[in-house]
């Protein structure tokens, strides 16, 4: 049989039935490795951002969990078997995107980043939305396939997958080039965001060693420009994954070298993007025939998501234009909960329930420090959190100079009373 989308001829008698299931079933894996996240996080303390989705209907969607998180795993079990694969596709498409829409509601579920004339944006994380747009892609284009009656579904699926993944990364990259032009490789990048992450894992309770590769950027900056150059070249590139397997299979694995690059030099933790990239750079579903030259389903799905995504920002889950480390080079506070004399650390996120980033952007959206002390002992008190006697927050500032210097200062932000 040939498609009439990217000249692909399947042999039964050969691997394409065997790559249309693997390309499913791994598909699937993804999705359900990216659900357990909300899924865990949804509990009955949460609280909501006002406004949001989760302030609306959190509830409810919290007490459904166990019966979304079984159609979430019936649909992607049907979706693997290709059993009604563009019903499932849809029920899969509707379930993660709701959970994770609550999940992100959550008040310490993001920052707040600051723009060149000092507006302020919130921000919700963005790690799980490439997992909803190609979601969102795959349905719409197994729904097109069933509409245009094409038997080849798996293929325009998988066509979904691929307008979506270089839709989330070309939309980065034009993100920050709009937002800091070419001036976003910056020697200053590495220097201050490895120096602020190290920072807020200390805070976590983690052991941070500033040794290795990554910390030879913060001594050296300006051979950090050229690594920042090659990751948006990078994005910017990813419309090429469109025109068939060899430059979907280059680009790939190159996003996916970026995250692993990413998660080694600056703890930033995009897993599930990894995933999706290897899984779009692998020969699946299995094509014979040329293989090459733009298929529709895939650049219509391209462009939806783009446009989207430039257009809604990160206001409606799962579009995000996601322009990371385009900020403002600002004085960062690292908020840490310590000894009266700093010299004892204690865990934020065994004291308080949230991570030390989070309670360090809170504080730096606050307007009144003693208000804030308040909350983080209101907070400590809901949760049932006995604090040491004694145990004091403090604040740290890190900043960085235009050659990529950093600088930081300690001072005490106020002792909180023990909330036995």
């Amino acid at each position: 049989m040939r498609g009439h989308a990217g000249e692909r001829r399947v042999e039964w008698h050969a691997f394409g039935p065997v790559g249309d299931t693997a390309f499913r079933a791994l598909f699937t894996a993804v999705v359900l490795l990216a659900a357990l996240e909300p899924i865990r996080g949804l509990s009955g303390g949460a609280t909501w951002r006002p406004g949001t989705v989760g302030a609306k209907v959190g509830g409810r969607v919290t007490r459904a969990r166990p019966a979304l998180a079984a159609g979430l795993l019936l649909s992607g079990c049907a979706f693997t078997a290709n059993v009604l694969p563009v019903p499932a596709a849809v029920v899969m498409a509707a379930v993660f995107p709701l959970l994770t829409s609550v999940y992100l509601s959550r008040e310490f579920a993001g920052y707040v980043t600051e723009d060149d004339d000092g507006t302020r944006h919130f921000k919700v994380h963005h790690h799980l939305h490439l997992v909803g747009m190609a979601l969102l892609g795959t349905a719409g284009a197994g729904l097109a396939a069933v509409a245009t009656r094409n038997i080849d579904v798996t293929f325009w699926l998988a066509q979904g997958l691929w307008g979506a993944v270089a839709a989330h990364y070309f939309v980065s990259a034009v993100s920050k080039v709009r937002k800091r032009g070419m001036r976003w490789p910056d020697r200053r990048l590495f220097p201050f965001y490895l120096t602020l992450f190290a920072r807020f894992r200390a805070g976590d309770g983690e052991t941070v060693r500033e040794t290795g590769p990554g910390w030879l950027l913060v001594r050296r900056p300006r051979w950090g420009v050229l690594v920042l150059w090659a990751a948006l070249l990078l994005e910017f590139s990813t419309p090429l994954m469109l025109l068939g397997w060899w430059p979907r299979a280059v680009i790939g694995l190159g996003l996916v070298l970026f995250h692993l690059c990413s998660r080694w030099l600056l703890a930033v933790d995009f897993r599930e993007n990894a995933m999706l990239a290897g899984l779009a750079a692998l020969p699946l579903p299995y094509a014979t025939g040329s293989g090459f030259g733009p298929q529709w389903p895939a650049v219509a799905v391209f462009a939806v998501c783009g446009a989207l995504s430039l257009v809604l920002d990160d206001r409606v889950y799962p579009f995000s234009n996601l322009p990371m480390f385009a900020d403002a080079y600002r004085p960062s506070p690292v908020v840490t909960l310590r000894s009266g004399d700093g010299s004892t650390l204690h865990a934020t996120p065994q004291a308080l329930g949230c991570s030390t980033a989070g309670l360090s952007r809170e504080y730096a959206a606050a307007d009144d420090p003693a208000a804030f002390r308040a909350e983080v002992r209101r907070r400590a008190a809901a949760a049932g959190t006995v604090l040491p006697a004694g145990i004091t927050l403090w604040v740290e500032t890190v900043d960085v100079t235009p050659t990529g210097e950093v600088r930081t200062a300690h001072r005490r932000l106020g002792t909180l009373a023990s909330a036995n």
